[in-house]
């Protein structure tokens, strides 16, 4: 551990670029570092606003730890309520087959092969960098062979039905994407956050083939930005699905867009 003046030093150097709780996250880095000089190193590139979570190489979800890195989008907690979702929706009765699209670091479909033993999936990512991570997130947590990974644009090239079909797909409209802090706008992949004008081209291109990929009375879980509940639903309704809902997170805010394929 560094010394108290060190600490104190690195929380004053973090405070001037801008992050919000210095003290906690030098707290953290001195923790992760083997080394004076590998934490000397941490702070200089989390004084470039480089999220903790690429500094470590990792992250918890659904307490689970996830290897990230500026390929993946870093999960989140809120994204947690899709997992929640899936659990209170389906309860013990794993779907057969899930489909996570945008599948990034794998904490979703990782996440839910680890609730549900008898369920196995698809994860599908345009990014290559992406599925090789998932891939080892799924061999970390016992579930690699119940996963398949798939480097597709989305839904292209997928034949098969699902039960389950669930996305935290890009939702940040082009313009909100400018305001966002640096170390999101200037350190995760652009690709996992922005949707065009409105922040919902993403949404409404995986809605054009939930009918071909879901099987009759399947389910679909979709995250959303906090002011997407009403135009999602009704890009959901548009495309046949039925039974489409809200859900919040923990914060109030609208989270998840819940549908099904009709019987």
């Amino acid at each position: 551990m560094p010394t108290a003046a060190l600490l104190k030093e690195a929380a004053a150097r973090l405070a001037a670029a801008g992050i919000d709780e210095p003290l906690r996250e030098a707290r953290i880095l001195s923790k992760a570092a083997p080394d004076a000089a590998t934490f000397a190193a941490f702070i200089a590139r989390r004084e470039k606003r480089e999220p903790v979570a690429y500094i470590l190489g990792r992250k918890e979800f659904w307490s689970l730890e996830f290897e990230v890195s500026p390929a993946v989008l870093i999960p989140r907690p809120d994204s947690e309520t899709l997992i929640d979702t899936a659990l209170r929706e389906l309860g013990r009765d794993a779907p057969a087959r899930i489909l996570d699209l945008g599948t990034g670091s794998g904490c979703l479909i990782v996440s839910l092969l680890t609730e549900w033993p008898k369920a196995s999936g698809l994860a599908v990512d345009l990014s290559a960098e992406a599925l090789a991570i998932a891939q080892r997130n799924a061999t970390r947590h016992h579930v690699a062979t119940r996963v398949e990974f798939q480097r597709n644009d989305w839904t292209a090239g997928i034949a098969e039905r699902f039960d389950l079909v669930i996305s935290n797909p890009p939702y940040i409209s082009d313009e909100a994407f400018e305001r966002l802090e640096p170390d999101v706008r200037e350190h995760e992949p652009a690709m996992a956050l922005k949707a065009g004008p409105k922040g919902l081209a993403a949404i409404d291109r995986i809605a054009r083939d939930l009918s071909a990929i879901l099987k009759p009375n399947g389910l679909t879980l979709i995250e959303i930005g906090h002011d997407q509940g009403l135009p999602a639903s009704q890009i959901l309704t548009k495309n046949g699905l039925e039974r489409v809902r809200i859900v919040k997170d923990l914060a109030g805010h609208d989270r998840v867009v819940v549908a099904r394929l009709p019987q």
